[in-house]
């Protein structure tokens, strides 16, 4: 079972989680570096940090099992920038990232703003994989020739092909949940 946390702006360092999560990234995305020939950008992953985004953590006991981190962009306020996406390889094949991705959507959908962006390590073709199969389009990145970048607009929110996944999800959630009452108490709640 995983805990579900929302942290923002100073809160991951209030709450002594900035080397845990930096620490996860590393050993997450070694492969993806490797492939690169590229070292884990740790001065440039502190600097993320001081920028304080909003992470939708999960956690499995007292250990990371996954986030999305997300703050507002930099090359353009009207847009919400993905930081960071991290599922722990034992959790890839779960529903994990289902209920990060419905607790993202929850928090972004009252926010004033007209599109997503990211920064997609092109080594990382799982993740390419799981942008475009949630509507993002793939561009060029002028700043960076080893990523793509990511974009979407805000009608991702509702027109993607990840929502109906997570309605479902969401009502087998819903169902366990009854069930589990009615085991509970013996009656149907």
């Amino acid at each position: 079972m995983f805990e579900v946390r929302i942290l923002r702006g100073r809160e991951a360092f209030d709450a002594g989680l900035v080397e845990r999560i930096a620490g996860f990234d590393k050993r997450n995305m070694r492969h993806v570096w490797e492939r690169a020939g590229m070292e884990y950008p740790e001065v440039n992953r502190r600097k993320g940090f001081e920028s304080g985004p909003t992470f939708v953590i999960a956690f499995e006991g007292a250990e990371v099992a996954g986030y999305v981190e997300y703050l507002r962009s930099w090359n353009d306020p009207r847009h919400i920038y993905v930081g960071s996406l991290q599922i722990d390889e034992r959790h890839r094949h779960s529903s994990l990232i289902l209920r990060l991705l419905d607790e993202f959507r929850n928090l972004v959908a009252s926010e004033d703003f007209e599109g997503f962006e990211a920064s997609v390590q092109k080594a990382n073709t799982s993740a390419v994989g799981l942008y475009r199969r949630l509507g993002f389009r793939l561009e060029p990145n002028p700043r960076n020739g080893h990523s793509w970048l990511a974009k979407a607009g805000r009608e991702l929110l509702d027109d993607s092909p990840v929502v109906p996944l997570l309605d479902r999800w969401r009502e087998r959630q819903a169902r366990r949940a009854a069930a589990s009452s009615t085991l509970t108490t013996g009656r149907k709640v």
